[in-house]
């Protein structure tokens, strides 16, 4: 698979349809929500079955900057993408459940479990440094009627 080809959803920024990229890992569109936005695809593509059909279902990260102000990153999400007959189809996409008024929390890794999708978050405390978010959470996205819902998101610390 030649990931990038492959164009990803921009809901998770507030961008309308899908986002397709140019030779690059980046891509700029409009937000509904914070105007001028950067989109950059992750290098890493993850890789399990939650369905249990014996084809590994994909999930590369992505995220989103703010252009007029510069913020370091305004949303994350991860992009699941599955199997319908031979062609690739978003499942759907994955944001941070844990939020807080600090910085973007932070999307760390996923496993894959029968009907389910464990996701990980690093998240800022008040007194948390930008580069340093110590809080950790996790969401378990349950994979239901071909859709991902997220569950309850278990604080760790």
């Amino acid at each position: 698979m030649d990931w990038k080809q492959v164009p990803v959803p921009g809901e998770f920024c507030g961008v309308p349809g899908l986002v397709r990229f140019g030779s690059g890992n980046e891509a700029r569109a409009t937000s509904t929500v914070w105007g001028q936005v950067e989109i950059v695809r992750g290098l890493r593509v993850q890789y399990g079955d939650s369905d249990e059909d014996g084809r590994d279902e994909a999930v590369l990260s992505v995220g989103c900057s703010d252009e007029v102000t510069m913020n370091d990153q305004v949303a994350m999400g991860f992009v699941v993408y599955t199997h319908a007959g031979n062609d690739l189809a978003v499942l759907g996409s994955i944001t941070p459940r844990r939020k807080t008024d600090q910085y973007t929390t932070l999307l760390t890794g996923v496993e894959f479990a029968p009907g389910r999708i464990i996701v990980h978050e690093k998240w800022y405390r008040p007194n948390d440094a930008h580069c340093c978010p110590s809080g950790d959470a996790t969401t378990v996205w349950l994979r239901e009627d071909g859709r991902l819902t997220p569950g309850t998101t278990r604080v760790a610390s």
